[in-house]
C-alpha cells in the first residue's frame, strides 16, 4: 500500500505520516508540502491513498484531486481540510474522507478502515518479490480480488466455481485455465494482462 500525504504545512506532514505508519505498518509513506510536487510524485508512483490538503498556497487541492483521478482512477483521495465548507464542493471527486484539522488518530483510523476503493495488502512489486519463482497468478487474483471488495466466496459464486478452486488458485495449488482468466478479467473488471504478465498491460 502507497500513501502520499500533502500539506503546504511540514509539521502536519511529518504528524500525519507518523500517525499512518502507526496504524497502516506496511504502508509506502511519502510526504510533501510542495503542491507542485504532488502531480509528479503521484506519476511515479501511482499511490493507492492520497491525503490532500484543499488549501496549499496557489493550488487548490480539488483540482489536484482531478487530475489525479485522471490519472488513476480508483485512488482514495482524503482530504484534509480547514474549514468544513469545502466539503460540498469536494464531493465531485468522490473523496474516501473528509478530515477537519487538527486530524485525530481515531478520525484518520476510521478514514482507513473505510476506503472507498479497498486496498489489497499485495502489491505488484511485493509479489514480484516475495513470489518469485512461484505461480504469480493466484497471488495477482487474490490482489485484484481484494481490492474490488470481494470474498472469496463472493468470486467463487460470480464464476460458479468452488470456494476451493479460488482458495487452491491464490495458493498456488491449481492454475485457471484460459477461458476461467478471461471471466476473471471480466469480473474484477481488469485487463486479462494484468493476471498473465503486468509488465505487459
Amino acid at each position: 500500500m502507497k500513501v502520499l500525504i500533502a500539506d503546504d504545512h511540514p509539521m502536519i506532514v511529518d504528524d500525519l505520516i507518523d500517525e499512518t505508519e502507526k496504524l497502516l505498518p506496511a504502508a509506502q509513506c511519502t510526504g510533501t508540502s510542495n503542491p507542485s510536487e504532488v502531480l509528479q510524485l503521484f506519476r511515479q508512483n501511482l499511490y493507492d491513498i492520497v491525503l490532500l490538503d484543499i488549501e496549499m498556497g496557489s493550488k487548490n487541492g480539488i483540482s489536484l484531486a482531478r487530475k489525479i483521478l485522471e490519472i488513476k482512477s480508483r485512488t482514495n483521495i482524503i482530504y484534509i481540510i480547514g474549514h468544513p465548507q469545502y466539503a460540498l464542493e469536494s464531493y465531485s471527486t468522490f473523496a474516501s474522507a473528509f478530515l477537519v484539522k487538527p486530524v485525530t488518530t481515531e478520525r484518520l483510523r476510521e478514514a482507513f478502515e473505510h476506503l472507498r476503493f479497498p486496498v489489497s495488502h499485495l502489491s505488484t512489486e511485493n509479489i514480484e518479490e516475495h513470489y518469485a519463482g512461484e505461480p504469480l497468478i493466484g497471488k495477482r487474483i487474490e490482489k485484484y480480488r481484494e481490492e474490488r471488495g470481494m470474498s472469496r466466496q463472493e468470486l467463487a459464486d460470480a464464476l460458479f466455481v468452488s470456494l476451493q478452486t479460488v482458495y487452491r488458485w491464490e495458493n498456488g495449488g491449481r492454475q485457471p485455465d484460459l477461458v476461467i482468466l478471461m471471466k476473471l478479467s471480466q469480473v474484477l473488471a481488469i485487463d486479462v494482462n494484468l493476471l498473465i504478465s503486468p509488465q505487459n498491460a
